[in-house]
């Protein structure tokens, strides 16, 4: 679901297009008459292939769990019968691409467990996750999430960190 700071950031990256634009229009501005109109628009074609292209790459947002106080039993009921069938029912109505829970081979850092994936197909779906999320959320645990042992997340999971990647190159089949 996306954050303030994820949204800001891409603002940002729209503004830094419409920037660069700025800049290309004074920079044709010292062409002479036809080259700068060609000039123009195929500096436009290109920003606006390289953003439409940008867009329409999937994108995965990965969460990083450490469990806490070797309550795994909890944290796993709690994931599979809350994150997994909210996940289900939204790759079912095409509010995400696909999701995965993955568990992590302990190392000396051991900073966190679980690595929870949500993919959406496009950036356009991703932003507007937490919109499409919470209808989701109320109809399917109007009571709240199930919990084993009714401990509440807090006292069984921390999320360490979240990040939110772009594929630079991928195996995957292109979706029509």
């Amino acid at each position: 679901m996306p954050s303030l700071i994820t949204t800001m950031k891409l603002r940002c990256v729209r503004l830094r297009r419409i920037v660069f634009l700025f800049n290309i229009q004074k920079m044709s501005c010292r062409l002479p008459g036809a080259k700068r109109w060609v000039a123009l628009l195929y500096l436009l074609f290109a920003i606006q292939q390289n953003g439409s292209a940008q867009q329409n790459q999937p994108v995965s947002v990965m969460d990083f769990v450490k469990i806490r106080d070797g309550k795994k039993a909890e944290a796993l009921y709690y994931y599979e019968n809350n994150w997994k069938v909210y996940r289900e029912v939204a790759v079912e109505k095409g509010l995400i691409h696909s999701y995965q829970l993955m568990i992590t081979t302990p190392d000396s850092l051991n900073n966190f467990d679980l690595i929870l994936v949500t993919t959406y197909k496009d950036s356009a779906q991703y932003l507007k996750s937490e919109e499409n999320f919470q209808p989701l959320l109320k109809e399917l645990r109007p009571n709240g999430p199930k919990l084993l042992n009714e401990l509440k997340p807090a006292d069984f999971r921390q999320n360490v960190f979240a990040k939110i990647a772009r594929p630079i190159f991928s195996s995957a089949k292109k979706q029509e």
